[in-house]
């Protein structure tokens, strides 16, 4: 064996082929397990900035020889629901060396598993009047779609129909209390000491201040000229909107552009604890 391949062999013996079941299905990962290291999670609510975070969060971590998780994408690619897997215990996979990422919901499975409890966290949250625009034109437009004969696929046709055949102002009524529910689930997150919390209204136009933040709060590292990098990536707002596309908008407040007055006013009344919580008005 030369030591190339010894070397090669050696990093291998840090990671685990580790399969998670329940109920509907079963899901393989690879996860890293490096004692030197902690466990780092990536949390958000869906249409809040998430996959922007996201993608922040996994190039900061590969740069800092953390392995990536991506637990909701392998679920959602496989043709599974979150109904089908978020209730399972997780802890198995929770290991020391990665970053747990692609969340749009804090799923119950998680969050109560000692490994989550003591992991180092980043949050992200918007409003959700504007988070709920965001899912409508998602919903009806832009999302992509599982694989081909699989029951999510089957499931998102059939949201997407629902989304086009129904206006704007109705739809976000409807979705309103479950969007509230979504978010009154992370709000323990707001004091978790070990959770750094980011509104995006604060830093969709700070991205820069931001990576610097989660780079402090998990005590990383990262070259300016990477942050350059991941900037030029990042840092898009659209000239002009364009429904179709995934980043559609991205400008805070939008929910007064789209939706009637009196849309705004109950849909202040459906998500009052939830805007409470969070500080929105």
């Amino acid at each position: 064996m030369t030591s190339t391949e010894a070397a090669a062999e050696d990093v291998q013996t840090k990671f685990e082929d580790i399969q998670i079941s329940f109920p509907k299905g079963e899901m393989s990962f690879q996860v890293a397990n490096d004692e030197d290291q902690k466990v780092y999670f990536c949390l958000g609510v869906r249409k809040s900035g998430s996959t922007m975070f996201s993608r922040i969060l996994t190039f900061l971590a590969r740069r800092n020889q953390i392995n990536v998780v991506d637990l909701p994408g392998t679920a959602f690619r496989s043709g599974f629901t979150v109904a089908d897997w978020e209730k399972a215990d997780l802890s198995e996979i929770m290991k020391p060396g990665n970053l747990f990422s692609g969340f749009r919901a804090l799923p119950q499975g998680i969050a109560n598993s000692e490994n989550f409890k003591s992991a180092s966290k980043v949050f992200m949250f918007r409003d959700p009047r504007d988070a709920l625009i965001s899912q409508y034109y998602s919903d009806a437009f832009s999302h992509k779609l599982p694989e081909e004969g699989t029951p999510g696929r089957e499931l998102f046709l059939k949201k997407r129909a629902e989304a086009r055949s129904t206006g704007i102002d109705d739809y976000v009524l409807k979705h309103a209390r479950n969007m509230g529910s979504t978010m009154l689930g992370c709000s323990d997150l707001l004091t978790d000491p070990t959770c750094a919390c980011f509104r995006y209204e604060d830093y969709v136009f700070q991205k820069r201040r931001m990576i610097h933040k989660i780079i402090k709060h998990f005590d990383w590292q990262c070259h300016p000229g990477q942050i350059e990098n991941i900037l030029r990536e990042i840092d898009v707002v659209p000239e002009a909107e364009d429904t179709k596309k995934f980043i559609r908008k991205a400008v805070p407040g939008d929910h007064v552009n789209k939706l009637e007055p009196q849309t705004i006013r109950r849909l202040n009344k459906h998500l009052e604890e939830c805007m409470t919580v969070f500080d929105y008005y």
